[in-house]
């Protein structure tokens, strides 16, 4: 196994780690967390927002065990529309620490293999491209290599990344509210987990047959 492939799984692993303890820790307590949010509305709002944000700029997906927390005080429409906010402006800010101070800042917060990797997919109508990635992927590295190699304007940007996030936020709300909210969560996490396995697997196949006939290109 390559080095680059051993980082991926390393980083995956750290990834489901962090997510699966967060499910455990926020449905152990999450009568505790929804008392605080409900009787300190304020307070509970900004905290939310804030931990949406570092999320999407450093650990994608930590904060889905909160969405039912969320739901059971606010109602699901305003549970979603408090994660679209916060999502988009944690994106917003790493799109614009990438636009800023480029890679020696962003490989401070993210795998730089994955930015290589996602670069070359970078489409050139950006606007509905993002809103379809945002669809399929609400966080990921993607607002830093969209703030790396393209120049989207920040608003744009916002517009495609709210546009995009809002589904995905709409449909965790209303799981949020079903009674096994927190097995879905860690069942779509596993599931997220396996396919991310099989596309390594499957790149770093498709890496060594290239080498092979390249290797027997070269023989020939």
């Amino acid at each position: 196994m390559s080095a680059a492939s051993k980082r991926e799984y390393l980083w995956l692993a750290a990834v489901a780690a962090v997510l699966i303890a967060a499910v455990i820790f926020t449905r152990g307590h999450a009568e505790p967390i929804g008392t605080f949010i409900d009787r300190h509305p304020v307070w509970g709002l900004t905290l939310y927002l804030a931990l949406n944000i570092v999320d999407a700029v450093l650990a994608p997906g930590a904060t889905l065990p909160l969405i039912p927390v969320a739901v059971h005080v606010w109602g699901r429409i305003l549970a979603a529309l408090a994660t679209t906010f916060g999502w988009t402006a944690g994106s917003l800010i790493a799109f614009l620490i990438a636009r800023r101070w480029g890679y020696p800042i962003v490989r401070k917060f993210t795998s730089m293999q994955r930015v290589q990797n996602l670069k070359r997919y970078v489409p050139e109508d950006l606007f509905w491209s993002i809103v379809l990635v945002r669809l399929v992927l609400p966080m990921d590295v993607i607002s830093y290599v969209l703030g790396l190699s393209t120049d989207i304007s920040w608003s744009k940007y916002v517009a495609a990344t709210a546009l995009g996030l809002t589904p995905s936020a709409l449909l965790l709300a209303y799981l949020g509210k079903l009674p096994h909210a927190y097995e879905i969560i860690a069942f779509g996490i596993g599931a997220a987990i396996v396919v991310a396995s099989i596309l390594i697997a499957r790149k770093k196949a498709a890496r060594g047959s290239g080498s092979a006939r390249r290797r027997s290109r070269v023989g020939t």
